[in-house]
């Protein structure tokens, strides 16, 4: 497939050629979605060359723009240790998002340099010098997916209006509450408690292998981060959640990605009651989750997990399917993507303090009974 066949299968037309080098033998692609960022990109792509250095290739998925971005890369392409492509693309009937930009970016990489790996980052974002030792000491490791932090542009962050910090502190217990709940139901060797938990567009990386036996992943308009990670957990890879692996990137509140970041600033500054993380559910929501979870992947009577998943709204047929497949976190996959019982819903941050004590007291009963758990085995 063509770059302008893989553009047109996501719902885009190629406005320009694509000029810059080939990445020929680079180690790495990196994948960067930009949208109208002239005054920010120069600095990502200074800060990628430091980074990285020629053992890296720079595919920069150039979206619905309009603004001087293509000079701004231009100007400092020549500075740059490391090649670059850019891929000038405009979508049809409105579809582009930031999501869409980044799988296609991905896709496009992929297909470049298929034996590369892929990092995945912003035009607003400014990676560590350091992000090259860093992913080669995990991927070294074992690794297949390496998921870093992100913080804010120091400068940019000291002009941010502040948050109220009650409701700071509360939606980030009941975020910590909730990956602490399942850290102690499917615990993970890798990742031993506590960890950050996270991936973000703007800082992660998947080996070449990984992202083949994932690809192509769905098109959404955004999420695309945690749908590229359901993915690699349901195909049984290993997955880090690394400290050491950092970005500093944007936090204004004028971006243009629905959904995203900036959208998620802009609402816990100004909203009086805004909508929180999708991934902050009920807690009677979230033990229904979990326990259909644990019995898809732990039950070995897979006629029981039939029985359930039919009980649930399955013709028996595909439930008995579901239940038979291979490996079982593939089949808990396709059963969290498949049950309207399973679908998430937003809540409101007024709703979500109102369930924290319920979650708080959920934990409890579940960190209680865990203490005579077996631990987990090393891989």
């Amino acid at each position: 497939m063509s770059i302008r066949e893989c553009v047109a299968a996501y719902g885009g037309h190629l406005l320009a050629p694509t000029p810059g080098k080939s990445p020929g033998s680079a180690r790495i692609i990196v994948c960067v979605p930009v949208r109208n960022e002239a005054d920010r990109v120069g600095r990502c792509l200074k800060s990628l060359s430091e980074a990285f250095g020629a053992e890296a290739h720079v595919l920069l998925l150039v979206n619905d723009t309009d603004d001087g971005t293509q000079a701004a890369i231009e100007a400092a392409s020549s500075r740059l240790a490391c090649g670059i492509t850019v891929v000038d693309v405009g979508w049809r009937n409105g579809c582009g998002s930031a999501g869409r930009a980044r799988l296609l970016a991905m896709a496009i990489a992929h297909r470049l340099a298929p034996g590369a790996i892929l990092y995945s980052t912003d035009a607003d974002t400014l990676v560590a010098p350091d992000t090259m030792t860093v992913l080669d000491g995990h991927f070294a490791e074992g690794f297949d997916l390496v998921c870093g932090r992100i913080g804010f542009i120091a400068e940019e962050a000291a002009l941010l209006e502040a948050v109220d910090p009650a409701r700071d502190a509360a939606i980030r217990a009941y975020r910590e509450t909730t990956r602490h709940i399942a850290a102690l139901l499917f615990p993970d060797p890798d990742n031993p408690w506590p960890h950050h938990g996270n991936i973000g567009g703007a800082n992660f990386a998947i080996t070449a292998d990984a992202y083949r036996r994932i690809a192509p992943l769905p098109v959404v308009a955004s999420g695309e981060d945690r749908l590229l990670r359901r993915h690699c957990e349901a195909h049984g890879m290993r997955i880090t959640y690394s400290n050491a692996l950092r970005v500093e990137t944007s936090c204004r509140l004028d971006g243009f990605t629905q959904g995203g970041l900036s959208a998620e600033l802009t609402r816990n500054r100004h909203e009086a009651d805004p909508e929180v993380d999708e991934m902050l559910e009920r807690p009677s929501e979230l033990l229904r989750r979990l326990r259909l979870r644990y019995l898809m992947e732990h039950e070995n009577d897979r006629q029981r997990v039939a029985k359930c998943l039919a009980a649930r709204g399955m013709t028996p047929e595909h439930a008995a399917r579901l239940a038979d497949l291979e490996p079982r976190t593939l089949a808990w996959l396709r059963v969290e993507n498949e049950l309207a019982c399973l679908r998430r819903e937003r809540l409101r941050f007024s709703a979500m303090k109102r369930y924290l004590p319920g979650l708080e007291r959920l934990h409890r009963r579940i960190e209680e009974a865990s203490r005579d758990r077996p631990p987990a085995r090393a891989r």
